[in-house]
């Protein structure tokens, strides 16, 4: 029982607590932002929808990744260039760039949305998505941010 509670242990825990919270939040914040895209009478039952999927996506991907671990750290191929520039690339790198690029490309296509939403609704009274695209591009997003938080933890574990 005394290899059990150590200060790296604590520490682990401690860090895995604050990367969860704070990626939970990214994902509320951004189900809160896309379901303002769907017609109002929609809106909660679209956030209802995307939190729903949000737990679900992260339980089921935890236990998929368990399972798939090893494939994941296992190297794809490595970069060496003289002593100054060394790197490798696995599948949980590659998922983690292309997620982080993605969720970037997002959350700068949500600014530029919000910075000129009140331009858009005095040209046109529409443009709202539908109830439907809306939960698939949430369920969509919550696929990689729970790829993000899972493969991110994994590490720091």
């Amino acid at each position: 029982m005394g290899d059990i509670f150590t200060l790296e242990h604590l520490t682990s825990l401690i860090l895995l607590i604050m990367l969860q919270a704070v990626l939970g939040l990214d994902n509320l914040l951004y189900i809160s932002i896309a379901s303002k895209q769907a017609p109002e009478k929609d809106q909660s039952k679209v956030r209802t929808i995307g939190i729903a999927w949000a737990i679900v996506l992260r339980i089921g991907l935890l236990f998929l990744l368990l399972q798939l671990i090893q494939w994941f750290q296992n190297p794809w191929f490595v970069i060496q260039e003289n002593d100054y520039f060394t790197g490798q690339f696995n599948f949980h790198s590659i998922i983690v760039l292309v997620g982080g690029v993605f969720i970037m490309y997002t959350a700068l296509k949500e600014i530029w949305h919000m910075m000129h939403y009140d331009a858009q609704i005095s040209e046109s009274t529409g443009g709202t998505k539908s109830k439907n695209q809306v939960i698939f591009l949430i369920i969509l997003m919550n696929l990689v941010f729970s790829f993000d938080s899972i493969l991110g933890a994994m590490a720091l574990t």
